[in-house]
């Protein structure tokens, strides 16, 4: 049995790179929060935003190599692990100077490839909407995206192919946005349906609500 080559294991690298990059930015695509509001002096005093290593459900930080110790990567953990420490330190300062108050991004791994993504900004939330809302009796009843309300959440759906003809088609990929008190949680993955990442997003913003 031959042992595969660097060579070999480069495209699987440059693989989950580009569909966690991929993802990402699909699920950045409706970002659009309010700034939270200030003081007398038009200045909010700034939260601290921690998220955890891990979440419900058997989530791993990306940037920790044990996101993927136990799967097909397990032996390109250090390199990935590494590539995503630097995408969230970079987000962890892109974001708060874009939006001039406390945010905080990071992406979670279960089963070594089903990625989520996570961001926590300071602000009441609210905007937030996909770039159109299309009728679905202009499509045949379904549209390619819909926004619906989640339990505690708004919730941005987008559609895939129906793998047969009568059949519904899935959902490709789930974004939303849950807000408690000052703090707004926004997740989205591909992989965790709309209900589950609006009960991960309840679960971390009771923990922000208790720092």
């Amino acid at each position: 049995m031959s042992t595969p080559t660097s060579a070999g294991r480069t495209p699987t690298l440059v693989a989950i790179l580009l569909g966690l990059l991929l993802l990402g930015l699909m699920a950045a695509f409706a970002i659009g929060l309010p700034k939270a509001q200030g003081d007398e002096a038009g200045h909010a005093e700034e939260l601290t935003l921690t998220l955890p290593d891990t979440l419900p459900g058997g989530y791993v930080a990306s940037d920790d190599p044990d996101a993927f110790a136990d799967g097909q990567l397990a032996d390109q953990a250090d390199q990935i692990a590494e590539q995503e420490q630097a995408n969230r330190e970079y987000g962890n300062t892109a974001l708060p100077e874009a939006l001039g108050t406390a945010a905080e991004t990071r992406t979670y791994v279960a089963n070594g490839t089903e990625a989520v993504f996570v961001q926590a900004f300071q602000s009441e939330g609210g905007a937030f909407a996909p770039n159109s809302v299309p009728d679905p009796a202009n499509s045949g009843g379904q549209a390619g995206t819909e926004m619906k309300s989640v339990g505690d959440g708004a919730c941005i759906l987008t559609y895939g192919q129906a793998q047969a003809e009568g059949q519904a088609p899935p959902v490709a990929f789930s974004q939303c946005q849950v807000s408690l008190g000052e703090v707004t949680v926004q997740i989205g993955s591909s992989a965790v349906a709309a209900e589950d990442l609006v009960g991960v997003a309840d679960d971390l913003l009771k923990t922000f609500e208790q720092d």
